[in-house]
């Protein structure tokens, strides 16, 4: 299989090199971006107001966003919705600013009052939500730990497997980083959804590898990158199609994540961890060869 040579061909620090620097690079990128407070986070993390307009027969979407924008000061993203449109801002409109909103829709569009529903965020909630999502990340990775340990209790494959996830996060916020995709509560269900895949295909890797006797080792890697690759392709290829149909922001942001974190996974699993099972098993045979003589 040509797609397997770097395994077949490649030494164990060499199959090594090519993730750890892809993670380099990616947590860089992460770096710069949170330093320099250009990393992308969505209102549901540093609050504001989703102003939806509900009727038919409404103003375009480029008048509605140039109205809101000249009204508020501030950018603001306006979505298609049934029935409506979706109109986010990062500011907090108190009482007097919501119905600056609603007088300005009904002056300018003729759009009633009632046909217009404000909902703000504040630092309370966008808190309580970073709480959560934070609590579900590190809830997901300890089951995982536990559920891995379970499985194989052996330090090393335990160690490079949450190796392996972890790297699968962190260059995930790298690509998010570089393609401009927001971290949210959308973005944040990837993640739960990633931490899942990334250990079926981990798991799949290390099973075929230390618990099967025939063949060699590279051989196993093979087959076993043979099957990850297969279910690569027949999971990338649904939610390609939906990341580039999908007009909803959600669901652009949890596909991009789920794109971007396979992606890197192929990387992490098949080559990284890779490289550490063959170096165990090499080591364990070595041990074997000099007690047998």
């Amino acid at each position: 299989m040509k797609l397997a040579w770097p395994q077949q061909r490649l030494s164990g620090r060499q199959l090594a090199a090519i993730p750890l620097a892809l993670a380099i690079f990616l947590s860089s990128v992460t770096l710069v971006a949170l330093a320099s407070g250009a990393f992308p986070v969505s209102r549901d993390f540093r609050g504001g107001s989703l102003i939806r307009v509900s009727g038919e027969n409404l103003p375009d979407i480029e008048n509605v966003e140039a109205a809101v924008e000249n009204l508020l000061g501030s950018d603001v993203d306006v979505d298609p919705i049934e029935n409506g449109l979706d109109i986010r801002t990062d500011n907090v409109l108190d009482d007097n600013g919501e119905n600056l909103v609603k007088s300005m829709f009904s002056g300018q569009f003729g759009i009633l009052e009632d046909a217009i529903t404000i909902e703000t965020m504040g630092p309370t909630i966008t808190g309580l939500y970073s709480e959560q999502a934070r609590n579900a990340l590190i809830g997901a990775f300890v089951a995982m730990a536990v559920i891995v340990f379970i499985a194989f209790r052996k330090r090393i494959t335990i160690g490079a497997i949450l190796l392996s996830v972890a790297l699968d996060m962190l260059g995930v916020l790298g690509c998010m980083a570089l393609f401009g995709v927001e971290l949210s509560l959308a973005s944040i269900a990837g993640f739960l959804m990633l931490i899942g895949y990334a250990v079926d295909t981990n798991v799949l890797l290390t099973t075929r590898v230390l618990k099967r006797m025939e063949d060699e080792p590279r051989r196993r890697v093979v087959d076993a990158m043979r099957t990850g690759l297969m279910m690569n392709c027949s999971t990338l290829i649904p939610i390609v199609s939906l990341n580039v149909i999908t007009t909803a922001p959600q669901l652009s942001q949890l596909t991009a994540v789920l794109i971007f974190g396979i992606i890197i996974d192929i990387f992490n699993t098949w080559f990284l961890n890779a490289a550490i099972l063959l170096r165990h098993v090499e080591r364990q045979r070595r041990k074997g060869y000099h007690v047998s003589t």
